[in-house]
C-alpha cells in the first residue's frame, strides 16, 4: 500500500465572528466540545429518557462520532469522556449498542471492551450488522469472510499501488482489509482531492466486477458483499429491545439510512432522536439532525448530559 505521513485532517469551519462557533447557514450555533437542539424531537429527548430509561434504545457509529476520526484508521480510539459515559448510562438503557462498519474485534480493540468492565453491557455490530457481539455474554458471530472481497483487497491493492508509484500525488491512499468487507481511505494522499477524483470511479469499477456494493465517505470508499445497511441493523435491535425511545448518533454518509429509521419512528409519534457529529467534510449531515454536536467531544458531552440525567432521576 501507499504510505505518506504529510496530510493533516481537515478541520471544522468556524464563523468569522468566533473562533470557537460554528455557523450553520440556518442559522445554528454550536460552540466548540458542545451540542445543540435543533428540533423538538431533539429538545425533549433528554427528559424522555431520564424519564425512562429502561424503554430507551442508545445506537452509536464509532469512527467521527465515539472516536475522532484520524489519519491512519488502525490507530482510532474511542474517547474517554464518552467511554465514562456510555459505562454510567447503559446498565440502565433498554439497550446499548455500537452500530460500525468496522469489524467487530477492531471495536472491541479500540473501545476497549474486554477490559473494562463498565462496558459489559454493550453490544457491536459489525459490519454493518453482519458481525455480532454481545460484551456480557462474550457471544461472537462472525460468518466466513466472502471470496468476491478477498479477490476485491487484491485487485485494488495491486493497482492502487502501482498507481501510486506511478503518480506522487496519490502516494498516502491506504487500503483497508477489513474482512468482509474493503476500505480505500484517500485522506493521507498528498493531494486527496485528486486521489478522491481518481480512486472512486476504481472503487465503483471494481465493485461492479466482482458484485460489491461501493458506499462513499468521510474521505473513504467501502466495497461489502451484503447490502445491509445501519438501517437494517437497528431495526433489528428494535425489536429485540422493544425501545420505545430510539437515538442513534453518527456522522457519515453510512448512517443516514438509521437516521431514516428514527425520523419514520418519530414522525409516527414515538420519541428519539437524530444525533449528528458535525464536521466540515459532511456538512449537509446537519439537515439530519434533532441533536447537533461538534464532533465526537460533542457527542460525549450529550451522552455525559443523559448520564448526568438519568442518575439525578435514579436517586
Amino acid at each position: 500500500m501507499c504510505d505518506d505521513e504529510g496530510m493533516d485532517d481537515a478541520q471544522h469551519l468556524r464563523s468569522a465572528e468566533s473562533a470557537d462557533v460554528i455557523t450553520l447557514p440556518d442559522g445554528v450555533r454550536l460552540g466548540p466540545r458542545s451540542w445543540v437542539a435543533t428540533t423538538s424531537a431533539g429538545q425533549d429527548v433528554v427528559d424522555a429518557i431520564a424519564a425512562e430509561p429502561q424503554t430507551t434504545l442508545l445506537a452509536m457509529d464509532f469512527d467521527g462520532t465515539l472516536a475522532p476520526i484520524v489519519s491512519d484508521p488502525t490507530q482510532s480510539r474511542i474517547l474517554p469522556a464518552s467511554r465514562d459515559a456510555i459505562g454510567h448510562i447503559g446498565a440502565a438503557l433498554g439497550g446499548c449498542a455500537i452500530i460500525t462498519g468496522r469489524p467487530v474485534q477492531a471495536v472491541r480493540e479500540m473501545a476497549g471492551l474486554d477490559t473494562d468492565p463498565q462496558l459489559h453491557h454493550l453490544v457491536v455490530l459489525g459490519q454493518y450488522g453482519v458481525e455480532r457481539y454481545d460484551v456480557a455474554s462474550g457471544k461472537l458471530i462472525v460468518p466466513d469472510d466472502p471470496p468476491q472481497v478477498r479477490r476485491a483487497v487484491s485487485e485494488l491493492t495491486e493497482r492502487i499501488d502501482q498507481m501510486c508509484v506511478a503518480d506522487s500525488r496519490l502516494a498516502g491512499t491506504h487500503v483497508e482489509d477489513k474482512g468482509r468487507a474493503v476500505a480505500v481511505h484517500t485522506r493521507r494522499a498528498r493531494d486527496s482531492k485528486a486521489a478522491w477524483r481518481i480512486f472512486a470511479p476504481l472503487c465503483h469499477e471494481v465493485a461492479d466486477q466482482h458484485d460489491l456494493h461501493a458506499e462513499e465517505g468521510r474521505e473513504v470508499i467501502e466495497l461489502k458483499a451484503e447490502s445491509i445497511g445501519k438501517d437494517d441493523a437497528l431495526r433489528e435491535l428494535q425489536e429485540q429491545t422493544h425501545a420505545k425511545i430510539i437515538v442513534m448518533c453518527g456522522d457519515d454518509l453510512g448512517d443516514v439510512s438509521a437516521f431514516g429509521v428514527v425520523d419514520e419512528w418519530i414522525r409516527h409519534g414515538g420519541s428519539g432522536a437524530r444525533v449528528v457529529s458535525y464536521s466540515a467534510e459532511q456538512p449537509q449531515l446537519a439537515s439530519h439532525a434533532d441533536i447537533l454536536c461538534d464532533g465526537p467531544e460533542g457527542v460525549a458531552a450529550f451522552l455525559d448530559e443523559i448520564a448526568r440525567r438519568v442518575a439525578t432521576t435514579s436517586e
